[in-house]
This record gives structure tokens, sequence and C-alpha cells, in this order.
């Protein structure tokens, strides 16, 4: 029962978060809370209903949301729907990793899920490791490969 009742409001708050994502996407619009401000800052994503009369729910419009609110709320709605559907049975990690890898068969899986022991992300120590090369790089310059006119430029040095 109680495991149920947990898949239920994964799968509905999933498709809450796939509405708002729709909305965010295409209208640029979300909801937040116009209180105090800690709070209003994480506010989108807890607003899932219209608001009241009188109330402290407000809607805005701005391109951030287009570009940054939509993604996240539409890889937060994919990953409580394939939650919700681990916990009933259904094969929700197979068909999100089906997303995340376009349908190829022969990349590894990016999120695996396994009922006794929860979620495991092997995509996250992959990119974890190719970010830390790319941080840790030396950067290299070639004094000969300089923008056009900034090889006579003195150095300000009061």
């Amino acid at each position: 029962m109680n495991d149920t009742l947990i898949a239920i409001v994964c799968i509905v708050f999933g498709l809450s978060f796939a509405y708002k994502a729709a909305v965010a996407i295409f209208l640029g619009r979300t909801l937040y809370w116009a209180g105090f401000l800690p709070i209003t800052v994480f506010s989108p994503f807890f607003c899932h209903l219209p608001p009241g009369k009188n109330s402290l729910v407000k809607e805005n419009r701005a391109w951030y949301v287009h570009v940054l609110l939509g993604p996240i709320f539409l890889l937060t709605s994919l990953f409580l729907l394939a939650t919700g559907s681990d916990i009933f049975g259904l094969p929700g990690t197979q068909t999100l990793n089906q997303l995340l890898t376009l349908g190829k068969h022969d990349v590894p899986p990016a999120i695996v899920y396994e009922k006794g022991t929860g979620y495991k992300f092997p995509i996250l120590v992959k990119a974890g490791d190719t970010i830390y090369k790319f941080l840790t790089s030396p950067l290299e310059m070639n004094p000969e490969k300089r923008l056009p006119g900034t090889h006579d430029q003195k150095v300000y040095n009061p």
C-alpha cells in the first residue's frame, strides 16, 4: 500500500511537471510565490495549482522561463514518471534510458534501477571524469595564434 501511494504521487507530480514544462517552454510562463524571498526563488517547483483571488501566487513571463525552467521541469517530470513506473513494475528506467541514448542499444545505460538497492547513475561517474579532465588540463597558448593587433600592445602597470 505504501509503495503504491508513493508511485501514484510520483506519477501525478510527474504529469504536473510535464504540464508545467510545456507551458514554460512554449509560452514562457510559470507561477511563483511572491512572499518571503528565499522561498520565492524555489517556489516555481511548489506551485502546481492556479492562484486564488487574493493569493500570493503570481504569474511570471520571462525569457529565462523558456531557457532555464522549462528544461528543468521536463527533466524533473521524466525522473518522477520513471520512478513511479519502476515502483509499479513498469519499465520506467528502461524507457528513460532509451530516451537519453536516443534508442542506441550499444550504449551502456545512463540510469540503473534495482528493486532492493534503488537507483545508480553510471553516467554521472563518466561525466565527472570527463569534466575533471577538462578542468584540470593545462591551457596552452600559442603566441603565433593571437588575435591581429595584440602583438604590440603594452601592458599597463601602474
